[in-house]
């Protein structure tokens, strides 16, 4: 063999050693920095989680255009237009003649996105829908004829809690935005009388139980996300709503907490970690364990057992779900498209990427939340009326908790921190002493939603407040 021939053979086992090294290394630095990159890279809020949760978007078979699943008219001029397209679309636009050109962010799902938008239109027509990518470029357009009929004259009049399609494809209920930029001049001295009234009962009939009474006020989606309130509703200048709420509940003697500083840290913690759904107009298992955190902090200071779970013992990871309330209120309302898979469950074809927790340790209360792959994932029967006993609740305080539809998502998140947790509905002003088979509760919880705090100062859970517009 000639040197040449030799010297030839040299260089190639030299290459190909080379190789090997530089595919070795690479392997060991992505074990290495693998973890690191989750938590950086947005998939994982807090380097506190260990393990690798987080959206995963797989290369899937899309058309060049998103796929409309539906273009729904919900009042005179305005339809509801839902669908998908691939993971990397920064927008969908929506135009055609007689429509006003409408843009959205899509959301995010396991393996596409998403989106959901609100559009007014004038007369019969096809609408035009197409994606514009990440790097600029347009898809192909989509088109979706919507039939123009007289319905209703606009959503503020369908009804209190109608759906609100706003920005960036979040659902707000008509409720939510009107407790938002309600002015506070609306509200009557009768109603702060009937306040004072309501919670001064409350107090009372805690005090029996040797009970401290808080109130834990859920901030509305518009308050966290108000980038996303459709321009129809602004934020009232006046007083707020839970102002006045609170500087009446603390004159009473009740503590009430509104965790907004700490929720607004993590409203942009990363796809599938939304404090709310996107779909659904109750908050995540994300938002209800960061809208809960002042609370056990809170207790804490007189058990200190019962401080926030890390997020580390929490477990969280992201998955998708189907669609929520908000979809399923079109469908009743006006025919939303909607399919049956079974009896029981109904779903839409709207899904989100949203978070669910698996504790590091052993509790009665385990995934008892986790009944079907919806947003909202309680049946009527959770976290209704019932008494739950923790065995792992040493040195843990008891409790009686009165909630409204949100308490049903904080359900294990509750029961995890209290030896005994008494639950009851929050639907009138006497408390449900019956419900307790002890003669004492370290605390009566009232754990309701920003929309529902006018139901305390009108005196009935079922009060029209469309009246105060």
């Amino acid at each position: 063999m000639s040197k040449e021939n030799n010297k030839k053979k040299s260089l190639k086992v030299i290459l190909i050693s080379t190789l090997a090294l530089v595919l070795a290394a690479s392997i060991v630095l992505t074990i290495i920095f693998a973890p690191i990159g989750t938590w950086f890279g947005g998939n994982s809020p807090d380097t506190d989680i260990t393990s690798s949760i987080g959206p995963t978007f797989n290369n899937i078979e899309l058309s060049n255009k998103p796929t409309v699943t539906a273009a729904n008219q919900v009042a005179t001029g305005i339809c509801v237009v839902t669908g998908y397209c691939s993971d990397d679309t920064e927008k969908i636009v929506i135009s055609g003649n007689n429509v006003v050109e409408t843009t959205t962010k899509p959301f995010a799902g396991k393996d596409k996105r998403y989106f959901m938008v609100q559009v007014p239109y004038t007369a019969t027509t096809a609408l035009e829908v197409k994606a514009i990518f990440k790097d600029g470029k347009e898809s192909d357009v989509a088109t979706k004829l919507i039939a123009h009929k007289e319905m209703k004259k606009n959503y503020m009049y369908l009804g209190e809690y109608t759906p609100v399609i706003g920005k960036n494809g979040q659902m707000h209920f008509y409720s939510a935005l009107l407790s938002y930029s309600l002015s506070t001049g609306k509200i009557t001295s009768s109603m702060n009388n009937t306040a004072k009234k309501n919670i001064n009962n409350i107090v009372k009939e805690a005090d029996k139980l040797g009970a401290e009474t808080i109130f834990v006020v859920i901030p509305s989606t518009a308050a966290l996300y108000p980038e996303t309130v459709p321009d129809d509703f602004t934020e009232t200048t006046d007083e707020k709503l839970y102002e006045r709420f609170t500087a009446i509940a603390e004159e009473c003697g009740a503590k009430v907490m509104y965790p907004i500083e700490t929720m607004s840290e993590h409203v942009n913690d990363g796809d599938g970690y939304q404090l709310y759904q996107r779909t659904d107009s109750h908050w995540s298992t994300y938002g209800s364990y960061w809208g809960t955190y002042d609370l056990f902090n809170y207790i804490a200071e007189k058990f200190p057992n019962a401080k926030p779970r890390t997020l580390k013992e929490m477990g969280f990871y992201t998955t998708e779900m189907y669609g929520g309330d908000g979809l399923f209120s079109f469908a009743e309302e006006v025919g939303f498209e909607v399919y049956y898979s079974d009896k029981i469950t109904r779903k839409t074809k709207i899904m989100e990427l949203t978070t669910r927790y698996k504790l590091k340790m052993p509790t009665n209360t385990l995934d008892s939340v986790y009944k079907s792959n919806m947003c909202l994932s309680l049946t009527d029967d959770n976290a209704k009326s019932d008494k739950v006993v923790n065995p792992k609740g040493t040195d843990l305080p008891s409790a009686l908790i009165m909630r409204d539809s949100f308490g049903k998502v904080s359900y294990d998140m509750m029961n995890d921190r209290f030896s005994t947790v008494y639950w009851g509905e929050f639907n009138n002003y006497k408390m449900p002493l019956d419900l307790v088979d002890t003669d004492h509760v370290d605390y009566v919880i009232y754990l309701y939603s920003e929309r529902n705090l006018l139901k305390i100062m009108m005196n009935d859970a079922g009060a029209n407040i469309l009246n105060l517009k």
